[in-house]
C-alpha cells in the first residue's frame, strides 16, 4: 500500500502529535523524501520519538524505511493537481477537482490492492453455498447491489442490515459460507461480531473498509482497505462511496468470468 494512502486510512485514530506529522508529510511529501527525521520533527512542531511512532504504526521499521516507501509513491502522484475543494473554487474547478480525486483515489486503492487475496475470495463466492454481505446505512445499500449482481449470476446470497439479524445469523454460519462485511469505519460492534461468529463458524471471511486499522483486518481471512477522500466527507457530511463500489464490482466481474468458463464445454475452450 502506498505510504501516502496508509497515512491517509489511519489519520482518524492517530494522536495530535502524530497528526502534526502526518499533515505535513501530506502537504509536503516531495521536500519530506529529502529531509532526515530531525528535520521533520521541526517542521511538523513535534518530537522526534512522534516521527518514529509514526512510522512503526504505518507497518514501517523506522523512519528510514518510511521515507524510501514515501519517495517510491511521489514521482506519479505528485504530477497530478492538488484537488483539495476550496471555499473560493469555482463550480468548474470543483468539478475538475473531484474527478481528478477520485481518480486519484481509484489508483491508490489499486496500488494497495491484494489479487491474489481478491481472486480467492471470488473463487470462494463461487463455490460458496451461501454468501452473506452485511453493512449498515448507505454500506448497506452497496451490500443489497452486490446481492441483486450475485442473484444474476445464480449465487444464493442474502443481505443482514438489521442488528436483530445479524444476532440470530451469528449461530448460524457455517463451512461453505461466505460473509462479506461493508464498513467505511469498520467501527461498528454489532458487524465486528458478526464477522467474529462467522469466522468461529468455518466460513469465508472478508471486510471491505476505509481504515486500514479496523479490527476487521486483524480477523478477517481477506481484508480490503480502499482510499478515503476526507475533502468529500467535509462538504457531503459522509465519504463517497466511489473507491469501494470500483472493488465490490471487480470482484462480481472475477465471479461471472469463473461461472462463466465454468459452462464453457471442455471441446471448445
Amino acid at each position: 500500500m502506498p505510504a501516502k494512502m496508509k497515512i491517509r486510512s489511519a489519520y482518524a485514530t492517530l494522536p495530535s502529535a502524530e497528526k502534526k506529522v502526518a499533515d505535513f508529510i501530506l502537504e509536503n511529501s516531495d521536500r519530506a523524501t529529502r529531509m532526515v527525521i530531525n528535520e521533520i520533527a521541526e517542521a511538523a512542531g513535534v518530537s522526534v520519538p512522534s516521527v518514529t511512532r509514526l512510522a512503526r504504526k504505518l507497518g514501517y521499521s523506522g523512519f528510514l524505511d518510511f521515507r524510501v516507501a514515501l519517495a517510491s509513491g511521489t514521482a506519479t502522484m505528485e504530477t497530478k493537481k492538488d484537488t483539495a475543494i476550496l471555499p473560493e473554487d469555482s463550480d468548474e474547478t470543483v468539478i475538475e477537482k473531484t474527478y481528478s480525486a477520485t481518480i486519484n483515489a481509484l489508483e491508490d486503492t489499486y496500488k494497495a490492492l491484494d489479487k491474489e487475496a481478491m481472486i480467492a475470495l471470488a473463487h470462494a463466492i463461487e463455490t460458496a453455498d451461501r454468501v452473506f454481505l452485511c453493512g449498515n446505512a448507505s454500506s448497506a445499500l452497496l451490500a443489497e447491489d452486490v446481492m441483486s449482481q450475485l442473484h444474476t449470476l445464480g449465487i444464493e446470497a442474502y443481505v443482514i442490515t438489521d442488528p436483530t439479524a445479524m444476532s440470530v445469523y451469528k449461530r448460524r454460519f457455517k463451512r461453505g459460507d461466505v460473509f462479506i462485511g461493508i464498513s467505511r469505519t469498520g467501527r461498528n460492534k454489532v458487524l465486528n461480531e458478526a464477522l467474529r461468529a462467522a469466522k468461529m463458524g468455518c466460513a469465508t471471511c472478508a471486510f471491505f473498509c476505509n481504515y486500514i486499522n479496523a479490527p476487521a483486518a486483524q480477523i478477517a481471512d481477506f481484508f480490503f482497505c480502499t482510499s478515503r477522500l476526507d475533502d468529500f466527507k467535509t462538504i457531503m457530511g459522509r465519504e463517497t462511496n466511489s473507491t469501494m463500489i470500483s472493488l465490490l464490482n471487480l470482484l462480481v466481474i472475477l465471479v461471472a468470468r469463473y461461472i462463466k468458463q465454468k459452462k464453457v464445454p471442455d471441446s471448445i475452450k
